[in-house]
């Protein structure tokens, strides 16, 4: 529900865009190929080539107590998980300041669409304390918020919660986007009969072109509709996002907005066992950390064909796209060329079953043509041509 960002300060939920919302009951599993994680398994920090850091103080636009470093004692890789602390400093009389971390994968992993899941386990907040696992969008550095978009796919911590006395129980998620030249904001809580600080919890994006549902351990948190035809004004919700974990100290979020409200046990640990972005059909994976070394596509099968009658035939081909391991590539651009009775390049884009397919403009009475894939494109992924089944056809 909080954006949590230098441009901004907290609203409060927009209720007029309720009405672009669809809430649906069924939660469902992620299924797809895992195309990127990070399993906190070596070195002693987050891998630089991965993520990095934002560093300072000032309030975060949110009222926030902390300083965000990068040093060990607030952020480390150990035993297998990410660890965020809390550190809580005595100044000369009794003042109390903090230190935390925030990283991100800002132009280094981008995703649009996927399953974007982590495994976490959360500090007890009592009180005070706001962990969090969200998103930006990737042009957060030149348009600013709301226009970047914000995913919030876990926070915790929130002064409702306190409130209710189920701080350690309630988990909340929203999203955030520009709209009418404002902010637009929409979300929900889900509160776990259980306290959810003492073990680890998975939490779940599923992202597709016209969905955003959030869980925890497979309980639906919330579901919004972010198609054309439901929310006219979420192009935010259509681009390049990075991901982002942090623990806040005090801010709007909590209610909590001076040193001497925090009551929750210090130091305290943000723990991620793991990070994963998984392919729904849908998923493009980008930014440096991907580069050129991604998961290979190539050519599976070429099927010719055609389409039309009499002396405006066209001439087709049918191709199927997949991954190394034989997962079907969604999203891909097919270029190839036709040559014969029909000459014409096309580029055809491959659907959730990674089949694109390929129809000329140039008709002709005559289908007798030869078919050649020249590229295979789609960011995060390298065309391998050399493991095609097959790179040309004839008809």
């Amino acid at each position: 529900m909080h954006a949590k960002s230098t441009r901004r300060s907290r609203t409060a939920f927009s209720r007029g865009m309720l009405l672009i919302a669809t809430l649906l009951g069924l939660p469902f599993a992620a299924t797809g190929q895992v195309l990127w994680s990070d399993e906190f398994n070596a070195g002693a920090a987050p891998a630089s080539n991965v993520w990095s850091y934002d560093l300072g103080a000032g309030g975060w636009g949110n009222s926030e107590l902390q300083e965000y470093t990068n040093a060990p004692a607030n952020v480390r890789v150990e035993g297998g998980h990410l660890i965020i602390t809390v550190q809580q400093q005595l100044l000369k009389g009794g003042r109390r300041s903090f230190t935390s971390a925030r990283i991100k994968t800002e132009n280094k992993l981008t995703f649009q669409y996927g399953t974007i899941e982590a495994r976490i386990k959360a500090p007890n907040l009592a009180n005070g304390l706001w962990p969090a696992f969200w998103t930006l969008g990737n042009n957060f550095g030149t348009v600013g918020w709301p226009s970047s978009g914000e995913l919030d796919i876990m926070e915790m911590g929130s002064a409702a919660a306190i409130s209710a006395g189920v701080v350690n129980r309630r988990v909340s998620s929203a999203a955030h986007w520009e709209h009418n030249n404002g902010g637009a904001d929409y979300g929900l809580s889900y509160d776990s009969p259980t306290d959810l600080t003492t073990d680890f919890h998975i939490m779940r994006m599923e992202w597709t072109p016209t969905l955003v549902s959030t869980f925890i351990d497979n309980n639906l948190i919330w579901s919004m509709d972010i198609s054309s035809a439901s929310c006219t004004d979420c192009s935010e919700f259509h681009q390049p996002h990075f991901m982002i974990f942090n623990l806040a100290v005090g801010g709007t979020f909590t209610g909590i907005t001076q040193a001497s409200g925090i009551t929750a046990p210090l130091p305290a640990e943000m723990r991620v066992d793991w990070v994963r972005v998984s392919d729904n059909g849908f998923t493009i994976l980008g930014g440096s950390a991907i580069g050129s070394g991604g998961v290979k596509s190539h050519i599976d099968s070429i099927t010719p064909g055609s389409t039309g009658t009499g002396p405006k035939k066209k001439a087709r081909a049918t191709v199927v796209v997949v991954d190394e391991n034989g997962a079907a590539v969604a999203g891909a651009d097919v270029t190839g060329t036709f040559s014969g009775s029909h000459n014409q390049t096309i580029t055809a884009q491959t659907n959730a079953s990674g089949v694109a397919d390929l129809v000329t403009t140039v008709t002709n009475g005559t289908v007798a043509f030869n078919f050649c894939v020249g590229n295979v494109v789609k960011t995060g992924m390298t065309y391998d041509p050399a493991a095609n089944v097959e790179t040309c056809d004839i008809r």
